[in-house]
């Protein structure tokens, strides 16, 4: 996991927004936007007045640096900032600054120069109750202000600003050196004396230092700043005062904040800006609303905009990366937190994090290795990924899987491969696609085989080596041929973990081949797999087959784009079902026509969920039609027909299957089918508990219901069903309700007043 880690801490998240980094007073812009945008105008203003000290006058004098830098320049026109800071003073009621009942603090601070920047360090360091004293040599406060602004305005502001608070002022005094202030006792000095004026000393360069034991500071239009910079100066300059006077470093604050900010080009979009109705250029509330919704509210969020999980979970990636520490760290779960269980089983390690993230961080590289930690410290949640191993043994198993080279054949120059789920999706298309290989390859070998990445995807790198070694030992016996592949997930493990094995997608040399017969047409658009990124020329090729096929396509720009998981990737969703809804729903609403895809995963995701949706080599073999929806149990039915279907047309051999005989039929109507499914429960595992409770005796009867209830645990899973038995000799019985979970019961000595068998499990 460790080598995930260190990009994390390159991560943009908590990076200022362009505007706020231009901004003198560093104002969250964020926040302020927010709450006008919500009408909170008086919240707005009270986040406005807290960040520049005095409103009134940097809202008449603010040269507004932030237009310069908004990103909305490049579409339409920079968001009006300045006359949403106005419109929270017009339509604030009480202004007054907050009246803080605070204990008069030790520290005594000298200000020289009665200017705006000093006035503004004055300010805040009377609100933290420091024993503040100023010094100006003429006879009035603002220095130049009188020059910029009518006196009524930022007299009036300054004296409310300061209603609350008190200081000492010296008028017509003027200080020429710091030697003429010995003696008065001051912790802290800040010179304003503006532009021109005495420096003692400080510069750009120097801009503070000891003298003796008191700090000395210099800013404002003393060293070169602009009137609204001078003023930020002093507030700046004020926190460097009250650190000093805390721990004693001179430590001067950076006079501009800079942004590494990356936005997301998705946010660009045109939207006009708002024109007051106001002759003078003012707002009114819902103009001033409806400009700040204009705000793209700039953060570098590329991993919330493509990334399913955080999206769903609703969290950046440095608190994920903090929870996976903390639930992969060594230690039993009854002691420690475990945050990030059932998230580290749900992502769909489709990659696009790390593709889309300006930094480079792999979060999905980071759960996967977490779902190997959690796998070796035996502590992963094993209903989440059981269903998936147990299912890829069955498709490597005897009744599924199969090697095999044509008749005679000495050596294949080339192999299908179609992954586990072609066949047991559609095993039709497997059958027909390998008829037509054969035809332009008749030493083409076939392989019946899953690639091994559930076991990946569990976090079990033991049991995902064993399936590799098995395939490698296949692929050798065919005399190392290139190996045609049906999926693009099979595609991408191969070229990561078996990188020796050729490999090709067989719909890359259909097109090499020629076009086939395919009287097709209508409209689709193309849904590239989320394992097919970087492959561009299998995605040509999809888009060459449909064409020649007289299929019209409408693009998904967004999955041509960045092609996106349908929610099979990771097989979350028994750890998280309402996420794989959730993913689902979200790829079917970003394109209205029906879907033409090369993954079968993909396309009975989609038709789970009520979209029409067509895989590619159906519009040339057929197929089973396009409502045809599988369950996982007629999944694993299907792969035993394929296999035998393949033996008896290309070997004339009859398969040898044995079959578990049962003295019963079990009925039940589609909505049960439908929640074994989406439960993942086998019906063969209904037909084996049914066939448990009726031969050891062990069910509860109603006898109002006249139903029977009963249990058996298979594997590491608890099944309970309730039946009826019907029919002649009562050999039908109807299943009325089943469900699973992780319980354990410890068998009763005595069950419906028989002594029971306990070794029957």
């Amino acid at each position: 996991m460790q080598r995930y880690l260190p990009n994390f801490k390159n991560c943009l998240q908590k990076e200022v927004p362009f505007c706020q980094a231009a901004c003198p007073f560093n104002l969250n812009v964020l926040d302020f936007i927010e709450k006008i945008k919500r009408g909170s105008f008086k919240a707005a203003f009270r986040e406005y007045r807290n960040a520049v000290g005095f409103p009134v006058i940097v809202s008449h004098l603010c040269d507004a640096p932030c237009a310069q830098i908004c990103p909305r320049n490049e579409t339409d026109q920079a968001i009006d900032l300045h006359a949403l800071e106005r419109a929270s003073l017009a339509f604030t009621r009480d202004t007054d600054p907050t009246d803080y009942n605070l204990p008069q603090k030790q520290g005594k601070i000298g200000i020289v120069g009665a200017g705006i920047s000093g006035l503004s360090c004055a300010l805040r360091l009377a609100v933290k109750k420091y024993n503040v004293v100023l010094y100006e040599k003429s006879e009035r406060i603002g220095g130049h202000l009188w020059e910029l602004l009518d006196s009524e305005i930022f007299l009036r502001d300054i004296n409310k600003q300061f209603k609350f608070e008190t200081y000492d002022l010296h008028l017509n005094t003027e200080v020429l050196s710091l030697e003429q202030l010995d003696g008065e006792g001051f912790d802290a000095l800040y010179v304003a004396t503006g532009a021109g004026g005495s420096d003692f000393g400080l510069n750009e360069a120097a801009p503070c230092f000891l003298y003796g034991r008191t700090g000395v500071f210099g800013g404002g239009s003393l060293l070169g700043k602009s009137t609204i910079n001078a003023i930020a100066d002093g507030l700046r300059m004020s926190v460097a005062i009250d650190n000093f006077l805390k721990t004693g470093n001179l430590i001067y604050g950076e006079t501009q904040k800079q942004t590494a900010m990356c936005l997301e080009p998705s946010h660009l979009f045109v939207q006009p800006p708002v024109i007051p109705t106001d002759e003078g250029g003012a707002f009114t509330k819902e103009e001033a609303m409806a400009e700040a919704g204009r705000c793209m509210e700039c953060q570098c969020d590329a991993c919330r905009v493509h990334c399913d999980l955080t999206a769903f979970f609703n969290k950046w990636p440095l608190r994920i990366r903090d929870e996976i520490q903390a639930t992969t760290l060594p230690g039993s779960a009854e002691v420690k937190a475990t945050p990030a269980k059932r998230l580290i089983s749900t992502c769909t390690q489709c990659g696009l994090c790390l593709e889309t993230c300006p930094e480079d961080i792999d979060l999905g590289g980071l759960i996967l290795a977490a779902r190997h930690s959690m796998h070796q410290q035996q502590k992963t949640p094993w209903p989440f990924h059981d269903f998936w191993l147990r299912d890829m043994d069955f498709a490597n198993g005897g009744l599924a899987a199969m090697t095999r080279a044509p008749t005679g054949a000495a050596a294949c120059a080339t192999a299908f491969f179609p992954g586990c789920q072609l066949g047991a999706g559609d095993p039709g298309l497997v059958l027909e696609a390998y008829q037509y290989l054969r035809e332009q390859d008749p030493t083409a070998g076939l392989i019946l085989f899953c690639c091994g990445v559930p076991a990946q995807w569990a976090g079990d790198e033991e049991k995902f080596q064993t399936v590799l070694g098995r395939i490698e030992v296949s692929w050798r016996a065919l005399g190392e041929p290139v190996l045609l592949l049906a999926c693009p997930a099979c595609k991408r493990t191969f070229d990561a973990h078996l990188p020796h094995v050729p490999t090709a997608l067989l719909y890359e040399r259909m097109v090499e081949w020629g076009a086939l017969a395919a009287p097709a047409g209508g409209v689709y658009s193309v849904f590239d797999p989320c394992a097919s990124r970087g492959m561009t020329g299998v995605r040509d090729a999809i888009r060459a087959l449909a064409a020649g096929a007289g299929v019209q396509l409408e693009p998904l720009a967004r999955q041509e784009a960045y092609s996106r998981c349908c929610g099979y990737g990771g097989q979350g969703s028994i750890a998280n079902p309402g996420f794989a809804d959730f993913v689902a729903k979200k790829r079917i609403a970003e394109g209205e026509a029906p879907y033409l895809t090369y993954c079968i995963n993909c396309r009975d995701v989609f038709r789970q969920a009520g979209k029409e949706a067509i895989h590619i080599l159906e519009l040339f073999f057929g197929g089973q039609g396009p409502e045809a929806r599988p369950t996982i149990s007629q999944r694993r039915e299907n792969r035993i027909l394929l296999k035998e279907a393949l033996l008896k047309r290309f070997w004339d051999e009859t398969m040898q299957k044995e079959q578990t005989a049962y003295d019963f039929e079990l009925a039940m109507d589609d909505s049960l089918r439908e929640k074994l499914n989406t439960l993942h429960i086998l019906e063969e595992e209904m037909y084996n508990v049914v066939q448990f409770c009726e031969a050891s005796g062990r069910t509860i009867y109603n006898e109002e219901t006249d139903t029977y209830t009963g249990y058996r645990k298979i594997g590491r899973m608890t099944y309970w069903v309730e039946y009826r038995k019907s029919g002649d000799a009562q050999k039908t019985m109807v299943l009325l309700n089943a469900y699973c979970h992780r319980m354990e019961i410890e068998l009763e000595v005595v069950w419906n007043g028989r002594k029971a068998d306990l070794s029957m499990q």
